[in-house]
């Protein structure tokens, strides 16, 4: 998985590097293979049911899936807002 990966381009890596097909991934899953489709078209989100089977199914945490569609989890936001320092120190080492 790369940098910046949107929640489309990360669900086609996913299961390309699995070497699944489309309609076989689907059906694993438990959605119609115009589902998976459209999502990794990046043309439907993908809903809180779906990421925990997405999740099992690839063996990645729920949260990485959530990120790549822009989700932070709630914790680490009011983290970030009771310490909004750490946000500053944390782009100063990962931007450079």
């Amino acid at each position: 998985m790369t940098r910046g990966d949107t929640a489309a381009s990360l669900l086609r890596e996913l299961r390309t590097k699995q070497g699944r097909t489309l309609r076989a991934a689907a059906s694993e899953i438990g959605v119609t293979p115009s589902q998976l489709s459209r999502m990794e078209r990046g043309e439907r989100t993908v809903g809180e049911g779906t990421v925990s089977r997405l999740s099992a199914y690839y063996q990645v945490p729920a949260e990485v899936i959530n990120l790549s569609q822009g989700q932070v989890p709630e914790d680490v936001v009011s983290i970030l807002r009771e310490h909004p320092e750490e946000l500053a120190r944390l782009r100063n080492k990962y931007r450079g």
